[in-house]
Formats: structure tokens, C-alpha cells, sequence
């Protein structure tokens, strides 16, 4: 049996919407955002549709953050890693270990607008998918194909095998990001919000960097993780 998602969020409804990849079960929205969205969903998908009242969906997902729209679908499936690392031959994201579904929501947005497409992340001790995660990636969560591994230090060894050099974030790292080689294949190592990566994962990272900052204060907490994946993403973009 398939798992559903329940997807909220106005971007990120008229994404999955779009998506022909998407099995779309229903999808239920207010007046006021079916006037709005009208002529920019795809045919087939918005006769799926039911007016309610905003009141419905204030109960029924149990925020006031929906923006008047709500889209239950069956849960996206992917092509296998290798078929995916074949067709997009982009940099990969590695994500140990973090949490919050709303700084991976927006890691995930940053990611696509840099060419980023696939995104791999472990099994325990992490974030689940769901619907603050996909509202928080504003529709870019339908572009990009997101792998959960059991061991992350095995899917660095296949991309090493192919040729990719692994890239870890660390604050403590004497190299800086600005210092990576530009045209090379390369997969990018992101840790935990509190703890960064975890230190075998970390012995196995080709390259340690950091982003510099003209300032330090211990008691300003350092960038926040989907801040510093934005910045990581530009540099290596340039």
C-alpha cells in the first residue's frame, strides 16, 4: 500500500499539482485561492478539486499556516540512485543527521535553485518528510530526488568510485570553501544543527572546509545550518 503525503502551502501545491510524476488523489482549497491559482494547474489535477471553507482546513491540518490549500497525493517514487547520479550528474548533498523539517525544507529549496538534484540523507537520527518540510521547500521538493541510505559512509564510497570528491562542512576546517576546485565532481557533506558531521563520516570527507566571517562571538550561535548551505551552494556555483 502507498503512503500518502499531505502537502500545504500554495507554492508547494501548485508544484505537486504540476508534477506529472505525482498521483494526485484529491486536492480541496478556499475560494479565494482557487480564483487564484486558476489557469496555472495542470487540467487533469484541477478537476480533483473541492471548495471548502478555510475554517475545514484550519481543523483539518491543524495550522493557520496552509494558505487556503491542501493536496493529498500518494508519496513520490524515485528512479534508483545510480539511474538518478546518470541522468543529472550534478553535485550531490549529503545531509548527517539533521532534524529540523523546516531548515532541510529550505536547504532543499537553495539546493534546486543551485542545479542540485539529488539529495541523500540517513536512515536514523533524522528528519522525516513531511508536510512543514515540503511547504518550507516552495515547491522545489518536487524537483529533486531525496535517497534515505542506511549508511551514509557506504554512499560516500560509491561516489568516490565514481569519481566525485566529498566536500564536508566543519567551522573548525583551516581550508575555506572559496579554496575548492570549481570543475570537479563533487558531493556536498552538511551535519547536524548542533553537532555537525558525524566524525567518521568526517574522516572519509576528501575535504574539510569552512566559511569564513569577519566576526566571532561566543555568544552569537554560529550560522544557521540552511543559511550556510545557501552560501556553500553559491561559492561552488561561481
Amino acid at each position: 500500500m502507498k503512503n500518502k503525503e499531505y502537502i500545504f502551502g500554495l507554492h508547494a501545491c501548485i508544484s505537486a499539482l504540476n508534477n506529472k510524476n505525482r498521483e494526485i488523489i484529491h486536492w480541496e482549497c478556499t475560494q479565494e485561492t482557487y480564483n487564484k491559482i486558476k489557469g496555472k494547474v495542470n487540467a487533469t489535477n484541477f478537476q480533483k478539486n473541492t471548495i471548502v471553507e478555510r475554517k475545514k482546513l484550519d481543523k483539518k491540518l491543524k495550522n493557520k499556516i496552509h494558505q487556503g490549500i491542501l493536496v493529498i497525493s500518494n508519496e513520490l517514487q524515485y528512479e534508483d540512485f545510480f539511474s538518478a547520479l546518470n541522468k543529472y550528474k550534478s553535485t550531490v548533498l549529503i545531509l548527517d543527521s539533521l532534524k529540523d523539517s523546516q531548515n532541510v525544507g529550505a536547504i532543499i529549496r537553495s539546493a534546486y535553485l543551485f542545479g542540485i538534484y539529488i539529495i541523500v540523507y540517513n536512515d536514523k537520527n533524522s528528519f522525516d518528510i513531511n508536510s512543514t518540510l515540503i511547504k518550507s521547500a516552495s515547491g522545489a521538493y518536487e524537483n529533486v530526488k531525496l535517497y534515505k541510505v542506511v549508511n551514509i559512509n557506504q554512499t560516500i564510497k560509491i561516489l568516490k568510485r565514481k569519481k566525485y570528491w566529498i566536500i564536508g562542512l566543519d567551522h573548525k576546517s583551516n581550508q575555506n570553501i572559496t579554496d575548492v576546485q570549481k570543475n570537479t565532481k563533487k558531493a556536498i557533506v552538511i551535519g547536524s544543527e548542533s553537532k555537525g558531521i558525524r566524525s567518521l563520516i568526517k574522516k572519509n570527507c576528501d575535504f574539510l572546509v569552512k566559511i569564513s566571517m569577519k566576526n566571532f562571538n561566543q555568544n552569537i550561535d554560529s550560522l544557521n545550518v540552511s543559511n550556510a548551505a545557501s552560501i556553500i551552494f553559491y561559492e561552488l556555483n561561481k
